[in-house]
């Protein structure tokens, strides 16, 4: 399987490669990582490889099974995004089930891409449980998920689990260059080094730059764990700059949030804001703080006043 073009993760790569050159590749895959790792990225890659049409090398980018995929156009792949509907239904699953039991109409395997299952409700993951026990023939699934651990384990123990982790700056840099041209190296390894290697998190930096954003939204996460109440209030108070550079702190702190989630539940992060916050903060208050930042993110959709915000943000922060 040529998983070139796939940045970094080194072990996942092989085993795919492994799984794919001894004609054993799993009916169904959990792709888990923080967002900005390249779930999305490596699983339109083995939709790809499912319908691809070439003898080896695959997938060989050249042949109409990959030139459909590539243009998002190909029957035999489906794609059910959790993100656009909120969540996946247990109708789409439903429609998904009824669906897989019809044979391929131009590829060897027919793919299921169930993107951001986060919010997947246990009543649609037990429907979906049902078509994981007795797949069908040439039927592929793969799930995308910010970690493993929020789907059933019935559904984990019948998928086969691949972690992702941001590359390492240097790495995740090289990547940046094809994407941004015009941007000097410098630049590509700050983003990067900024972004913790995590490519998805650089690209949306350089695109919106939005670096200062996602620094105060690492320097907020670190001050919430100080005694001192002042640093905190110094920082939430540059909140009042503008609504959208609040919105923009506000996004990066969910993701530190859920990064804190993470690894309060032992599992590795490359944030080092995060480090420090599961050192000093019970599991209980990481998930306090990560529903009081979603709060405050609905809060500011409002017509609230930024200077009021930026204080009550403070306060709720510590409280």
């Amino acid at each position: 399987m040529d998983l070139n073009s796939f940045v970094g993760n080194e072990t996942v790569r092989f085993e795919l490669s492994q799984a794919m050159q001894s004609d054993n590749f799993p009916h169904a895959l959990i792709i888990d990582g923080a967002a900005g790792t390249g779930k999305k990225t490596l699983a339109r890659i083995i939709a790809r490889y499912c319908v691809c049409l070439a003898e080896e090398h695959k997938p060989c980018g050249h042949c109409a099974g990959c030139i459909k995929a590539l243009h998002h156009s190909h029957p035999d792949i489906c794609i059910v995004d959790g993100k656009a509907s909120g969540t996946l239904t247990i109708d789409s699953v439903r429609r998904l089930r009824s669906d897989a039991y019809i044979m391929p109409h131009e590829a060897p395997k027919k793919v299921y891409l169930l993107l951001d299952c986060d919010k997947m409700q246990p009543v649609a993951q037990n429907a979906l449980l049902k078509i994981l026990e007795e797949p069908p023939k040439n039927v592929v699934f793969v799930i995308t998920v910010t970690s493993a651990n929020l789907l059933l384990l019935t559904v984990r123990s019948r998928s086969r689990i691949y972690t992702l982790y941001p590359p390492a700056p240097g790495q995740a840099a090289d990547y940046l260059a094809s994407v941004f041209p015009d941007k000097t190296k410098d630049e590509l390894l700050s983003a990067a080094a900024l972004a913790d290697g995590n490519i998805g998190t650089a690209i949306r930096n350089l695109e919106s730059g939005s670096e200062e954003a996602k620094a105060l939204a690492d320097e907020i996460l670190l001050a919430v764990t100080d005694k001192r109440e002042y640093n905190l209030l110094v920082l939430t108070s540059r909140l009042s700059a503008s609504r959208e550079f609040a919105a923009g702190v506000l996004d990066f702190l969910i993701e530190d949030a859920g990064e804190c989630i993470r690894a309060s539940a032992g599992l590795p992060t490359e944030l080092q804001a995060a480090r420090v916050t599961v050192e000093k903060l019970s599991p209980k208050r990481i998930y306090r703080l990560a529903e009081t930042i979603g709060r405050a993110r609905d809060v500011l959709k409002t017509n609230v006043n930024l200077n009021f915000f930026s204080t009550w943000f403070c306060a709720v922060l510590r409280a």
